[in-house]
């Protein structure tokens, strides 16, 4: 049976562990979350404003149209960016965190098995390279959408 490591021993202590969880939230989830709201929200003003069912409308039922879209899609865009910021800065913080763990280790011995540790902030690193990724490919993801809104015109055939 292995005994609980003390907080005041342990590589990182509560505080940050809820900031790398808050910064790994942001990542899987808030920014999915942007990208996912902005694409039903601006698909449904459109849908809404462009057709009468299955009929397309000569002109769109709100005169400011394009102005809600781009107001929803700079919105989605800000929110997603800083989420994905906040992943990177969890993966950052770790990255450090984790050399700065093997720096003391190596002071202290030179035994070939990973300290507990170093397993900890490895462990919580890969997670945080994985919400990195994730959500800078949501940000990636919703400037694409972003575009697709600026090149096809609101109730156009294409749109």
């Amino acid at each position: 049976m292995q005994t609980p490591v003390p907080a005041e021993k342990s590589a990182l202590t509560q505080s940050e562990k809820r900031l790398l969880g808050l910064c790994a939230s942001a990542g899987f989830f808030f920014t999915p979350g942007a990208w996912l709201l902005h694409v039903m929200v601006s698909e449904t003003i459109s849908a809404q404003a462009c057709s009468a069912g299955s009929i397309p409308r000569v002109k769109p039922v709100f005169p400011n149209l394009v102005g809600w879209l781009y107001g929803t899609s700079i919105a989605a865009f800000a929110v997603a960016a800083i989420c994905a910021a906040l992943a990177v800065y969890g993966f950052v913080f770790l990255r450090r965190k984790q050399k700065h763990v093997e720096e003391q280790r190596s002071d202290a011995e030179s035994s070939e098995e990973p300290s507990r540790d170093q397993e900890q902030v490895s462990r919580k690193r890969f997670v945080a390279l994985c919400s990195a990724l994730i959500g800078c490919g949501f940000v990636v993801g919703l400037g694409f959408t972003v575009l697709a809104e600026v090149f096809f015109q609101s109730c156009s055939q294409w749109h």
